[in-house]
């Protein structure tokens, strides 16, 4: 019996202590089907939206707004090894900080900011992830890392009251928010994702409602144009059939699709068939005077 197909994205709201392979492993099970990755790793203890791809959107994930969005719970109490809640205590946190000076720290790390990873976390070095360095005894600390470029937009302070703190944090992909807790004095105690490439908390689902045998797995399965911010173009069947064998398609000229040609980067749009279906994405380029769209990402 051939497997049943599925194409599309299921945004889950990962259970604590789960790692995101667990998510990946168990909705294999509940499908019965093999295709399936996440968009992006969030951290065990952590909690919230983890975006599933199903069959051939797997080839999308790349093209997904890179946003993230997070609540999370400070303690100042302590420094941990891990920085958060799931590591040793390895020295004493603030004696003291008033909710100005924590909202000071806060502002140097707005924009594009230089931050150094966790020493537990799966970045690497020389081609080993810092979390199987430290476990396996490792005597590292922040002066062996190369810190990263990322990018916060915004960090607000939900409630205070030394030594905790709770705040929500907006910012790019690749951001560890228990970085930022470990430079301003603090570590985790909860994190909970709100947002990450367009998916929220909201419309979320959980396990227990993806189990239920009364429900319909595929209602929980979300269009992928909904969620890909890309332009997109409507396509006649002659044009569609053009695509799908891997041909230059020419459109007509639209100005503000020329603009985004202007600062030389990859541009992409999504393929719109008659019936409104997804064909896939194809990269603007410019030829002449001309405008054409060369097939990338192209579903059969």
């Amino acid at each position: 019996m051939a497997e049943k197909e599925y194409f599309g994205f299921i945004n889950i709201d990962k259970p604590e202590d789960w790692t995101s392979h667990d998510v990946v492993a168990k909705l294999r099970k509940i499908l019965r089907y093999k295709k399936i990755g996440h968009t992006g790793t969030l951290d065990p203890f952590a909690t919230g939206v983890l975006p599933i791809a199903i069959g051939d959107a797997t080839r999308l994930i790349r093209f997904l707004s890179k946003n993230k969005a997070y609540i999370a719970e400070l303690d100042f109490n302590f420094l941990t090894d891990t920085d958060d809640i799931t590591g040793y205590k390895i020295t004493d946190g603030l004696k003291a900080i008033s909710q100005n000076e924590l909202e000071e720290k806060f502002s140097k790390m707005l924009g594009d900011f230089e931050q150094y990873p966790p020493l537990y976390s799966a970045k690497k070095i020389n081609g080993k992830k810092l979390y199987e360095l430290m476990r396996a005894g490792a005597q590292l600390d922040l002066s062996d890392i190369k810190p990263k470029i990322v990018h916060i937009s915004k960090i607000q302070i939900l409630e205070f009251n030394f030594p905790y703190a709770k705040i929500s944090v907006e910012c790019g992909e690749g951001t560890y928010i228990r970085s930022i807790a470990r430079d301003v004095g603090a570590h985790l105690t909860t994190l909970r994702r709100t947002k990450s490439n367009d998916f929220e908390l909201g419309s979320s689902i959980r396990f227990e409602d993806l189990e239920d045998r009364e429900v319909n797995l595929e209602d929980f399965i979300l269009e992928p144009k909904d969620f890909l911010s890309l332009p997109s173009i409507d396509f006649n069947k002659k044009d569609v059939i053009a695509l799908q064998q891997g041909k230059r398609v020419l459109i007509d000229k639209v100005d503000h699709l020329e603009k985004c040609l202007d600062n030389n980067e990859e541009y992409y749009v999504q393929c719109i068939g008659e019936d409104e279906e997804l064909i896939g994405l194809a990269q603007l380029l410019k030829r002449g005077g001309s405008l054409e769209l060369q097939p990338k990402v192209i579903f059969s």
